[in-house]
């Protein structure tokens, strides 16, 4: 027997998983600009050696899951409070890359 579960409590338990924000979006129609944004940074080779991001499974998340009807998105801050020491002998690194591997972090949760 299938349990009906509503949006309101999908969110509510992605937040009790330790989950910052969750969104649910239905699949009626591809947003076609966000498409066409992706197929334009990959064309000016931004992917760099990451040819996965080129799949069309990534453009269409019905050709993985065709009985798909909508995606549920969370959200994790994994921000770390350290600052960047003082000085032009230090590199700027990006605030993400201080932390743990973010996969790591989502894997745990």
């Amino acid at each position: 027997m299938k349990t009906l579960v509503n949006s309101a409590q999908v969110k509510q338990v992605a937040l009790e998983l330790g989950f910052h924000k969750v969104g649910i979006a239905t699949l009626d129609v591809l947003p076609k600009p966000e498409v066409q944004r992706l197929q334009a940074w990959l064309a000016l080779g931004y992917h760099a050696d990451m040819a996965w991001m080129a799949n069309p499974k990534r453009q269409d998340i019905r050709l993985v899951m065709p009985e798909v009807r909508s995606i549920i998105c969370v959200a994790l801050n994994y921000y770390t409070p350290h600052q960047r020491p003082n000085g032009d002998e230090y590199a700027k690194i990006s605030r993400y890359g201080w932390g743990r591997d973010y996969h790591k972090v989502l894997h745990r949760n």
